[in-house]
């Protein structure tokens, strides 16, 4: 299966390039021009990863980020900030961003932060698995939930 990644930028010139880039990666590309396109899209699609814009017209892409981590399908959807100005890194992690890129960025580092943002969703997602398992443990056998107090 391959891994999706949701590319979020209001400039086509600059989805494409990612687009192409990702796509000769191996990835599964999801493109979106705005925020509201882009939470339509991330709980339908339920992407690996986001690059995600700062600057857009309508949502920006803190707000974007911000309903991201605030959504029950999206919140664990590891973030990454795209700026043609940095000044707005600390909103950005404020607002529950994973990683923050400033334009113009290089490809490799942009292959590099997608998968460390891909083995912290990997491990995230196990660790949902082991919860959910230990859940399902705990309602079968009520006597567990008295040994934890």
């Amino acid at each position: 299966m391959k891994e999706k990644v949701l590319v979020v930028d209001d400039e086509w010139e600059i989805r494409d390039v990612l687009s192409n880039f990702l796509t000769e990666k191996g990835y599964e590309v999801i493109l979106a021009s705005n925020g509201e396109e882009a939470i339509e899209l991330a709980e339908k699609e339920n992407p690996h990863v986001i690059l995600l814009d700062v600057k857009m017209p309508g949502i920006d892409g803190i707000e974007t980020c911000r309903r991201f981590k605030e959504g029950e399908k999206t919140r664990y959807i590891p973030v990454i900030m795209i700026t043609a100005f940095g000044d707005r890194e600390i909103e950005a992690y404020l607002e529950g961003a994973d990683d923050f890129i400033v334009k113009p960025f290089n490809m490799v580092e942009i292959s590099f932060r997608i998968e460390s943002m891909l083995r912290i969703r990997h491990l995230t997602d196990e660790l949902e698995r082991a919860m959910a398992y230990i859940e399902r443990l705990r309602k079968k056998q009520p006597e567990l939930r008295c040994r934890r107090n």
